[in-house]
């Protein structure tokens, strides 16, 4: 379950790096939708890793 937490919390950064770059190249108009994107899928991201860091050791690891 290790790597799957890993693996998940890689596809996570991937995926906000992404929205940054298609977000550098979006017009103006749509730049605030991209940003709340971003924001989002980065939020997310720290509530994962906050979750499995809170995680009792009773967690399915």
């Amino acid at each position: 379950m290790k790597n799957l937490s890993q693996a998940g919390l890689v596809f996570l950064l991937i995926v906000a790096v992404g929205a940054g770059v298609w977000l550098n190249r979006t017009a103006w108009r749509h730049r605030r939708l991209m940003w709340q994107l971003q924001a989002a899928v980065v939020a997310g991201g720290v509530g994962f890793v906050a979750g499995r860091l809170t995680a009792g050791k009773d967690s399915d690891d």
